[in-house]
Protein backbone atom coordinates (compact mmCIF):
# COMPACT_ATOMS: atom_id res chain seq x y z
CA UNK A 1 0.00 0.00 0.00
CA UNK A 2 1.53 3.32 -0.87
CA UNK A 3 0.56 6.58 0.80
CA UNK A 4 0.55 9.31 -1.62
CA UNK A 5 -0.27 12.90 -0.04
CA UNK A 6 -2.14 15.53 -1.58
CA UNK A 7 -2.57 19.12 -0.62
CA UNK A 8 -3.27 18.16 3.46
CA UNK A 9 -5.16 15.06 2.91
CA UNK A 10 -3.14 11.66 2.74
CA UNK A 11 -4.74 9.44 0.36
CA UNK A 12 -4.27 5.67 0.66
CA UNK A 13 -3.56 4.11 -2.64
CA UNK A 14 -4.47 0.37 -2.82
CA UNK A 15 -4.59 -1.60 -6.34
CA UNK A 16 -5.38 2.34 -7.62
CA UNK A 17 -8.34 2.76 -6.03
CA UNK A 18 -8.27 5.76 -3.53
CA UNK A 19 -10.46 5.02 -0.47
CA UNK A 20 -10.56 8.55 1.29
CA UNK A 21 -12.39 11.16 -0.87
CA UNK A 22 -14.01 12.77 1.63
CA UNK A 23 -11.97 16.28 1.20
CA UNK A 24 -13.65 15.83 -2.54
CA UNK A 25 -17.30 15.12 -1.04
CA UNK A 26 -16.73 18.17 1.21
CA UNK A 27 -15.94 20.65 -1.60
CA UNK A 28 -18.67 19.52 -3.62
CA UNK A 29 -21.06 22.35 -4.95
CA UNK A 30 -24.58 22.89 -3.62
CA UNK A 31 -26.14 21.93 -6.62
CA UNK A 32 -24.26 18.61 -6.94
CA UNK A 33 -26.49 16.62 -4.24
CA UNK A 34 -29.83 17.23 -6.24
CA UNK A 35 -27.73 16.68 -9.49
CA UNK A 36 -26.89 13.33 -8.05
CA UNK A 37 -30.33 12.61 -6.71
CA UNK A 38 -32.65 13.39 -9.48
CA UNK A 39 -30.41 11.29 -11.55
CA UNK A 40 -30.03 8.76 -9.22
CA UNK A 41 -33.84 8.11 -8.85
CA UNK A 42 -33.85 7.28 -12.67
CA UNK A 43 -31.23 4.86 -12.49
CA UNK A 44 -28.33 6.98 -14.21
CA UNK A 45 -24.46 6.59 -12.61
CA UNK A 46 -22.57 10.19 -12.43
CA UNK A 47 -18.69 10.12 -12.92
CA UNK A 48 -16.71 13.74 -12.68
CA UNK A 49 -13.82 13.58 -15.23
CA UNK A 50 -11.19 15.57 -16.95
CA UNK A 51 -9.61 18.57 -15.23
CA UNK A 52 -11.58 18.28 -12.07
CA UNK A 53 -10.46 14.72 -10.98
CA UNK A 54 -6.60 16.03 -12.31
CA UNK A 55 -7.04 19.31 -10.23
CA UNK A 56 -7.97 17.90 -7.26
CA UNK A 57 -5.23 15.43 -7.01
CA UNK A 58 -2.86 17.98 -8.04
CA UNK A 59 -3.69 20.66 -5.70
CA UNK A 60 -6.61 19.04 -3.31
CA UNK A 61 -8.90 21.27 -4.08
CA UNK A 62 -11.71 21.65 -7.18
CA UNK A 63 -12.51 24.25 -9.32
CA UNK A 64 -16.15 25.16 -11.14
CA UNK A 65 -16.30 23.92 -14.49
CA UNK A 66 -17.51 20.16 -14.37
CA UNK A 67 -17.23 17.83 -17.26
CA UNK A 68 -19.97 14.55 -15.98
CA UNK A 69 -20.47 11.31 -18.02
CA UNK A 70 -23.85 10.02 -17.41
CA UNK A 71 -24.14 6.25 -17.39
CA UNK A 72 -27.03 3.14 -17.25
CA UNK A 73 -26.79 0.30 -16.87
CA UNK A 74 -29.66 -1.16 -18.42
CA UNK A 75 -31.28 1.98 -20.54
CA UNK A 76 -30.60 2.14 -24.29
CA UNK A 77 -29.56 5.54 -25.10
CA UNK A 78 -31.27 8.11 -27.69
CA UNK A 79 -32.44 11.87 -28.34
CA UNK A 80 -35.32 12.04 -27.09
CA UNK A 81 -35.41 10.35 -23.97
CA UNK A 82 -31.80 12.49 -23.77
CA UNK A 83 -33.24 16.11 -24.45
CA UNK A 84 -36.30 15.37 -21.87
CA UNK A 85 -33.31 14.35 -19.04
CA UNK A 86 -32.57 18.05 -19.66
CA UNK A 87 -35.58 19.46 -19.21
CA UNK A 88 -36.13 17.96 -15.97
CA UNK A 89 -32.43 19.13 -14.90
CA UNK A 90 -34.05 22.82 -15.10
CA UNK A 91 -35.14 22.57 -12.08
CA UNK A 92 -31.78 22.57 -10.95
CA UNK A 93 -30.29 25.28 -13.33
CA UNK A 94 -30.01 26.93 -16.79
CA UNK A 95 -29.97 23.97 -19.21
CA UNK A 96 -28.02 24.71 -22.67
CA UNK A 97 -27.87 21.90 -25.24
CA UNK A 98 -24.38 21.84 -26.64
CA UNK A 99 -22.86 19.97 -29.84
CA UNK A 100 -22.15 16.14 -29.55
CA UNK A 101 -25.48 16.12 -27.12
CA UNK A 102 -23.91 17.78 -24.24
CA UNK A 103 -26.67 19.38 -21.78
CA UNK A 104 -24.82 21.85 -20.11
CA UNK A 105 -26.12 23.73 -16.98
CA UNK A 106 -25.68 27.22 -15.24
CA UNK A 107 -26.59 27.33 -11.67
CA UNK A 108 -24.47 29.55 -9.04
CA UNK A 109 -20.43 29.64 -9.64
CA UNK A 110 -20.80 26.38 -10.98
CA UNK A 111 -20.93 25.26 -14.65
CA UNK A 112 -21.63 21.50 -15.20
CA UNK A 113 -21.39 19.71 -18.64
CA UNK A 114 -23.28 16.21 -19.36
CA UNK A 115 -22.47 13.46 -21.81
CA UNK A 116 -23.21 10.18 -22.29
CA UNK A 117 -20.52 7.65 -23.02
CA UNK A 118 -19.47 7.65 -26.51
CA UNK A 119 -17.02 6.05 -28.98
CA UNK A 120 -15.31 8.23 -31.64
CA UNK A 121 -14.83 6.74 -35.08
CA UNK A 122 -11.81 8.64 -36.96
CA UNK A 123 -12.14 9.21 -40.95
CA UNK A 124 -8.93 9.94 -42.48
CA UNK A 125 -8.73 13.72 -42.56
CA UNK A 126 -6.25 15.51 -40.07
CA UNK A 127 -8.28 18.35 -38.51
CA UNK A 128 -10.20 18.69 -35.14
CA UNK A 129 -13.07 17.35 -36.08
CA UNK A 130 -12.33 14.32 -37.97
CA UNK A 131 -14.73 11.83 -36.37
CA UNK A 132 -18.57 10.43 -35.66
CA UNK A 133 -19.66 9.96 -32.74
CA UNK A 134 -21.72 7.08 -31.56
CA UNK A 135 -23.22 7.32 -28.09
CA UNK A 136 -24.15 3.96 -25.31
CA UNK A 137 -25.74 4.22 -21.80
CA UNK A 138 -23.95 1.23 -21.03
CA UNK A 139 -20.75 1.29 -22.08
CA UNK A 140 -18.02 1.00 -19.21
CA UNK A 141 -15.62 3.56 -17.89
CA UNK A 142 -12.96 1.49 -19.26
CA UNK A 143 -13.50 1.50 -22.31
CA UNK A 144 -15.28 5.39 -22.88
CA UNK A 145 -12.36 6.80 -21.31
CA UNK A 146 -10.07 5.65 -24.27
CA UNK A 147 -11.44 8.62 -26.37
CA UNK A 148 -9.80 10.89 -24.62
CA UNK A 149 -5.84 12.24 -24.56
CA UNK A 150 -4.29 11.65 -21.70
CA UNK A 151 -4.33 9.20 -18.98
CA UNK A 152 -4.11 11.89 -16.24
CA UNK A 153 -7.18 13.80 -17.62
CA UNK A 154 -9.18 9.84 -17.94
CA UNK A 155 -9.79 9.53 -14.13
CA UNK A 156 -12.94 9.20 -12.77
CA UNK A 157 -14.78 10.05 -9.49
CA UNK A 158 -18.22 8.37 -9.68
CA UNK A 159 -20.99 10.07 -7.54
CA UNK A 160 -23.46 7.84 -5.05
CA UNK A 161 -26.88 9.48 -5.30
CA UNK A 162 -25.95 10.33 -1.84
CA UNK A 163 -22.55 11.93 -2.86
CA UNK A 164 -20.84 9.91 -1.78
CA UNK A 165 -17.17 9.30 -4.15
CA UNK A 166 -15.08 6.47 -5.33
CA UNK A 167 -12.35 6.78 -7.58
CA UNK A 168 -12.85 4.88 -10.99
CA UNK A 169 -9.13 4.52 -12.97
CA UNK A 170 -8.59 2.21 -15.69
CA UNK A 171 -5.78 3.42 -17.17
CA UNK A 172 -3.18 4.35 -13.64
CA UNK A 173 -4.00 7.87 -14.48
CA UNK A 174 -2.86 8.23 -10.49
CA UNK A 175 0.14 6.79 -10.87
CA UNK A 176 0.95 9.01 -13.96
CA UNK A 177 0.06 12.00 -11.99
CA UNK A 178 2.27 10.90 -9.43
CA UNK A 179 5.11 10.29 -11.33
CA UNK A 180 4.47 13.53 -13.63
CA UNK A 181 4.52 11.94 -17.07
CA UNK A 182 2.00 12.23 -19.60
CA UNK A 183 0.47 8.68 -21.44
CA UNK A 184 -1.64 8.54 -24.43
CA UNK A 185 -5.26 6.83 -23.36
CA UNK A 186 -5.75 5.22 -26.36
CA UNK A 187 -3.95 4.50 -30.31
CA UNK A 188 -6.57 6.64 -31.60
CA UNK A 189 -4.67 9.69 -29.69
CA UNK A 190 -2.41 10.39 -33.20
CA UNK A 191 -5.62 11.01 -35.34
CA UNK A 192 -6.16 14.19 -33.81
CA UNK A 193 -3.46 16.93 -34.43
CA UNK A 194 -4.67 19.42 -32.00
CA UNK A 195 -3.58 16.78 -29.40
CA UNK A 196 0.02 17.26 -30.51
CA UNK A 197 -0.63 21.10 -28.95
CA UNK A 198 -2.07 19.70 -25.55
CA UNK A 199 0.46 17.45 -24.88
CA UNK A 200 3.08 20.51 -25.34
CA UNK A 201 1.24 22.31 -23.25
CA UNK A 202 0.27 20.35 -20.46
CA UNK A 203 4.05 19.30 -20.43
CA UNK A 204 5.36 23.05 -19.88
CA UNK A 205 2.29 23.93 -17.80
CA UNK A 206 2.43 20.92 -15.28
CA UNK A 207 6.31 20.35 -15.62
CA UNK A 208 5.54 16.87 -16.72
CA UNK A 209 8.30 14.66 -18.88
CA UNK A 210 6.15 12.36 -21.88
CA UNK A 211 6.44 8.78 -21.84
CA UNK A 212 8.18 6.94 -23.99
CA UNK A 213 5.04 5.84 -26.33
CA UNK A 214 4.11 9.70 -26.38
CA UNK A 215 6.95 10.64 -27.65
CA UNK A 216 7.33 8.33 -30.84
CA UNK A 217 3.71 8.92 -31.38
CA UNK A 218 3.97 12.53 -31.54
CA UNK A 219 7.04 12.44 -34.06
CA UNK A 220 4.81 10.45 -36.47
CA UNK A 221 1.90 12.57 -35.98
CA UNK A 222 0.54 14.92 -38.85
CA UNK A 223 -0.02 18.31 -37.96
CA UNK A 224 -1.51 20.30 -41.52
CA UNK A 225 -5.03 20.22 -39.34
CA UNK A 226 -3.28 22.71 -36.41
CA UNK A 227 -5.25 26.03 -37.21
CA UNK A 228 -4.05 29.14 -35.78
CA UNK A 229 -7.01 29.54 -33.09
CA UNK A 230 -5.88 26.37 -31.67
CA UNK A 231 -2.26 27.78 -31.86
CA UNK A 232 -3.26 30.57 -30.09
CA UNK A 233 -5.41 28.67 -27.38
CA UNK A 234 -2.90 26.09 -26.11
CA UNK A 235 -0.28 29.00 -26.27
CA UNK A 236 -2.27 30.86 -23.63
CA UNK A 237 -3.22 27.87 -21.78
CA UNK A 238 0.15 26.47 -21.07
CA UNK A 239 0.68 29.81 -18.98
CA UNK A 240 4.73 29.75 -20.06
CA UNK A 241 3.84 31.05 -23.65
CA UNK A 242 7.69 31.83 -24.72
CA UNK A 243 8.25 28.19 -23.40
CA UNK A 244 5.78 26.66 -24.95
CA UNK A 245 7.01 28.42 -28.38
CA UNK A 246 10.89 26.86 -27.94
CA UNK A 247 9.40 23.39 -27.18
CA UNK A 248 7.20 23.69 -30.54
CA UNK A 249 10.27 25.42 -32.23
CA UNK A 250 12.39 22.36 -31.15
CA UNK A 251 9.39 19.94 -32.87
CA UNK A 252 10.21 21.37 -36.08
CA UNK A 253 12.84 19.24 -37.29
CA UNK A 254 10.17 16.63 -36.67
CA UNK A 255 7.57 18.19 -38.63
CA UNK A 256 8.44 20.80 -41.23
CA UNK A 257 4.82 21.03 -42.02
CA UNK A 258 4.92 23.12 -38.91
CA UNK A 259 3.26 26.90 -39.65
CA UNK A 260 4.85 29.46 -36.97
CA UNK A 261 3.48 33.01 -36.51
CA UNK A 262 7.33 33.43 -37.29
CA UNK A 263 10.32 31.67 -36.94
CA UNK A 264 13.11 33.89 -36.51
CA UNK A 265 12.95 34.31 -32.80
CA UNK A 266 14.70 31.25 -31.36
CA UNK A 267 17.51 33.15 -29.58
CA UNK A 268 15.58 36.00 -28.78
CA UNK A 269 13.06 34.31 -27.34
CA UNK A 270 14.81 35.16 -23.48
CA UNK A 271 14.52 39.13 -24.42
CA UNK A 272 11.54 38.80 -25.82
CA UNK A 273 9.78 37.16 -22.32
CA UNK A 274 11.31 40.22 -20.38
CA UNK A 275 9.08 42.74 -22.98
CA UNK A 276 6.12 40.92 -23.12
CA UNK A 277 4.06 42.13 -20.19
CA UNK A 278 0.65 40.74 -21.30
CA UNK A 279 1.07 37.53 -23.54
CA UNK A 280 -2.41 37.61 -23.51
CA UNK A 281 -2.97 39.61 -26.09
CA UNK A 282 -1.84 40.25 -29.77
CA UNK A 283 -0.84 43.91 -29.59
CA UNK A 284 1.20 43.34 -26.55
CA UNK A 285 3.23 40.57 -28.95
CA UNK A 286 3.76 43.19 -31.83
CA UNK A 287 5.58 45.84 -29.47
CA UNK A 288 7.39 43.24 -28.18
CA UNK A 289 8.39 41.94 -31.49
CA UNK A 290 9.03 44.77 -32.40
CA UNK A 291 10.70 46.05 -29.70
CA UNK A 292 13.37 43.44 -30.12
CA UNK A 293 14.03 44.18 -33.82
CA UNK A 294 12.08 41.41 -34.92
CA UNK A 295 9.78 42.02 -38.19
CA UNK A 296 5.70 41.23 -36.36
CA UNK A 297 4.21 41.35 -39.92
CA UNK A 298 4.28 37.29 -39.72
CA UNK A 299 2.66 37.41 -36.55
CA UNK A 300 -0.31 39.86 -37.95
CA UNK A 301 -0.47 37.66 -41.04
CA UNK A 302 -0.90 34.43 -39.49
CA UNK A 303 -3.35 35.37 -36.94
CA UNK A 304 -5.50 37.83 -39.33
CA UNK A 305 -4.70 40.64 -37.39
CA UNK A 306 -5.63 44.30 -38.44
CA UNK A 307 -2.95 45.62 -40.71
CA UNK A 308 -4.37 49.36 -39.31
CA UNK A 309 -3.55 48.57 -36.18
CA UNK A 310 -0.57 46.63 -36.47
CA UNK A 311 1.35 49.27 -38.79
CA UNK A 312 0.43 51.93 -35.96
CA UNK A 313 1.96 49.55 -33.07
CA UNK A 314 5.23 49.24 -35.38
CA UNK A 315 5.87 52.79 -35.42
CA UNK A 316 5.11 53.24 -31.57
CA UNK A 317 7.53 50.63 -30.86
CA UNK A 318 10.33 51.78 -33.34
CA UNK A 319 9.66 54.90 -31.72
CA UNK A 320 9.38 54.56 -28.28
CA UNK A 321 12.29 52.68 -28.62
CA UNK A 322 14.60 55.97 -29.81
CA UNK A 323 13.81 57.76 -26.50
CA UNK A 324 15.50 54.91 -24.32
CA UNK A 325 18.61 57.18 -24.40
CA UNK A 326 16.85 60.67 -24.90
CA UNK A 327 15.93 62.63 -21.37
CA UNK A 328 14.00 65.41 -20.77
CA UNK A 329 16.96 67.79 -19.99
CA UNK A 330 17.84 67.82 -23.96
CA UNK A 331 14.22 70.13 -24.49
CA UNK A 332 16.08 73.19 -21.96
CA UNK A 333 14.88 76.63 -23.86
CA UNK A 334 12.24 78.84 -24.86
CA UNK A 335 8.73 78.01 -25.79
CA UNK A 336 8.63 79.13 -28.78
CA UNK A 337 12.33 78.21 -30.02
CA UNK A 338 11.80 74.54 -28.55
CA UNK A 339 8.48 74.08 -30.19
CA UNK A 340 10.03 74.29 -33.71
CA UNK A 341 13.01 71.97 -33.27
CA UNK A 342 12.17 68.34 -34.80
CA UNK A 343 13.41 66.68 -31.81
CA UNK A 344 10.29 68.17 -29.77
CA UNK A 345 8.50 67.75 -33.03
CA UNK A 346 9.65 63.54 -32.92
CA UNK A 347 8.93 63.90 -28.98
CA UNK A 348 5.40 65.41 -29.39
CA UNK A 349 4.21 62.94 -31.79
CA UNK A 350 5.28 60.23 -29.87
CA UNK A 351 3.95 61.66 -26.69
CA UNK A 352 0.22 61.56 -28.44
CA UNK A 353 0.63 58.34 -30.41
CA UNK A 354 0.91 56.71 -26.74
CA UNK A 355 -2.11 58.56 -25.37
CA UNK A 356 -4.06 57.49 -29.01
CA UNK A 357 -3.18 53.89 -28.11
CA UNK A 358 -4.20 53.97 -24.84
CA UNK A 359 -7.72 55.75 -25.21
CA UNK A 360 -8.47 53.03 -27.95
CA UNK A 361 -6.59 49.94 -25.92
CA UNK A 362 -6.67 51.25 -22.15
CA UNK A 363 -5.88 47.77 -21.41
CA UNK A 364 -2.42 47.80 -23.33
CA UNK A 365 0.34 47.79 -20.40
CA UNK A 366 2.17 50.36 -22.87
CA UNK A 367 2.86 52.61 -19.29
CA UNK A 368 4.16 49.84 -17.93
CA UNK A 369 6.59 49.26 -20.46
CA UNK A 370 7.52 52.94 -20.48
CA UNK A 371 7.80 52.76 -16.78
CA UNK A 372 10.39 49.97 -17.14
CA UNK A 373 12.07 51.37 -20.02
CA UNK A 374 11.99 54.81 -20.26
CA UNK A 375 11.50 55.84 -16.84
CA UNK A 376 12.35 59.54 -17.27
CA UNK A 377 9.41 59.72 -19.87
CA UNK A 378 6.32 58.37 -17.70
CA UNK A 379 6.00 61.35 -15.71
CA UNK A 380 4.34 62.91 -19.07
CA UNK A 381 1.41 60.32 -18.63
CA UNK A 382 1.71 60.83 -14.46
CA UNK A 383 2.68 64.39 -13.98
CA UNK A 384 0.51 66.60 -12.10
CA UNK A 385 1.26 70.18 -12.25
CA UNK A 386 3.05 72.05 -8.71
CA UNK A 387 1.11 75.62 -7.62
CA UNK A 388 3.53 77.18 -7.73
CA UNK A 389 6.06 77.03 -11.12
CA UNK A 390 8.51 79.54 -9.65
CA UNK A 391 9.85 77.21 -6.92
CA UNK A 392 10.47 73.85 -8.63
CA UNK A 393 13.45 72.28 -7.69
CA UNK A 394 16.52 72.27 -10.20
CA UNK A 395 16.32 68.04 -10.88
CA UNK A 396 11.95 68.62 -11.26
CA UNK A 397 12.61 72.00 -13.62
CA UNK A 398 13.46 69.74 -16.47
CA UNK A 399 10.89 67.32 -16.55
CA UNK A 400 7.96 70.06 -15.80
CA UNK A 401 9.08 71.83 -19.11
CA UNK A 402 8.76 69.28 -21.29
CA UNK A 403 5.66 68.30 -19.90
CA UNK A 404 4.53 71.82 -19.77
CA UNK A 405 5.74 71.79 -23.63
CA UNK A 406 3.40 68.99 -24.87
CA UNK A 407 0.29 70.69 -22.72
CA UNK A 408 0.44 74.17 -24.48
CA UNK A 409 0.50 72.22 -27.67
Amino acid sequence: MDDITIGKETLLLNNNQVTDLKNFERQLPPLMASLCEELGKRGYQLTVVGGIVRDYFLEGKIGRDWDMEISHDTLAWEVKSWKELGKVLGNIGRVTFLPYDVIRIEAGNSIIELSPPRKETFTDESHHKNFTVTFDYRMPFSESVKRRDFTINAMGIRLSSTGKAELVDPLNGLLHLRNKELHPCGEDFSRDPVRFLRALRFSVKLNFSLSPELKEILKRMTLQGISPSYFWGELQKSTHPITFYQRLLDEKENHPELNFPTEDIRSRLSDLKKILFDSSRHDSWIIALEWEGIDSSGWQKFFSLSAESGRRLQRWAKVTKDFAKVMPEEYHGEFESVKETKEFEHLFDWYFTTKQILQKNPELPILSMIDSYLPQWIHLYKFEAPKDVKHIDPPFRAKYQVWNLCQRL
